[in-house]
């Protein structure tokens, strides 16, 4: 059962959550509501929700600011925002959960269903929040990082320390240039949509690379991108001319 608190300062924004949740989500109740960061820390003091639906900006503050006030943080957090388009980006790079306002009753399913079978630590978190403010801080592309998130461990690192990407089923294995492969339960079309910004391209159907990673293309076979640590990645025959010209770009 989902024991829920609404952060929002609007009212109406917090009167919708409430009925789509009353309406076609039994599995989820709402313990009460809050219109700001005090509001809300009182509210999660005394109620202990274990879910908390928070919006961002408010008037005393933003969601962030709220989830520094606890020393443990042992509910769920899920952002239901219209934030403009940088801290969008943090959000997804922090590995928050969240939904976009106006709300769509199918992400907001997609978000329950997700609180359902995930598990998260209060030095999560801790990650999470320290990888957001870090890439809002950081206007430099090539600095932002990265959470993710293995069965046993979570790590923040920059994205460009990561060579390629490379499918695993419904898993992703990502390489590095100075630190052990991380097997992530992720598709690669997450990361092709997360990354493509960043100088990654999807060469093949089971590779991602990051083209300032690649130090040699071998026209053998179709084409062969070579990396520093040995590891060879076929190119697809349609994908050949676009990494070719991306390549000279740089």
């Amino acid at each position: 059962m989902i024991k829920a608190l609404l952060v929002d300062d609007e009212p109406r924004a917090r009167e919708t959550l409430r009925a789509i949740l009353e309406r076609f989500f039994p599995e989820v109740t709402v313990l009460g509501e809050a219109s700001g960061v005090d509001e809300a820390f009182v509210a999660i003091t005394n109620l202990k929700p274990n879910t908390v639906f928070l919006d961002i900006n408010m008037p005393d503050g933003t969601g962030f600011d709220l989830l520094k006030l606890f020393d443990n943080i042992d509910f769920k957090v899920v952002f239901v925002t219209a934030f403009e388009e940088h801290a969008l980006e943090a959000i997804k790079f922090s590995a928050f959960d969240y939904i976009l306002k106006p709300i769509n009753t199918n992400e907001l399913r997609a978000a329950i269903e997700k609180l359902n079978t995930t598990l998260e630590e209060s030095d999560e978190i801790s990650v999470k929040l320290k990888a957001f403010f870090e890439n809002v801080e950081t206007p430099n592309q090539g600095k932002k990082k990265i959470v993710l998130k293995t069965n046993e461990s979570i790590h923040l690192v920059p994205i460009q320390s990561i060579v390629r990407c490379e499918a695993d089923g419904n898993y992703t294995k990502v390489f590095f240039e100075n630190q052990p492969k991380l097997l992530i339960s992720k598709s690669l079309k997450y990361f092709e949509d997360m990354l493509q910004e960043y100088g990654f391209v999807r060469v093949h159907q089971s590779h991602l690379v990051n083209i300032n990673q690649v130090v040699r293309v071998d026209k053998v076979d179709g084409g062969v991108l070579a990396f520093a640590d040995g590891a060879q990645v076929p190119i697809s025959t349609r994908k050949r001319e676009q990494l070719l010209r991306m390549l000279s770009d740089l």
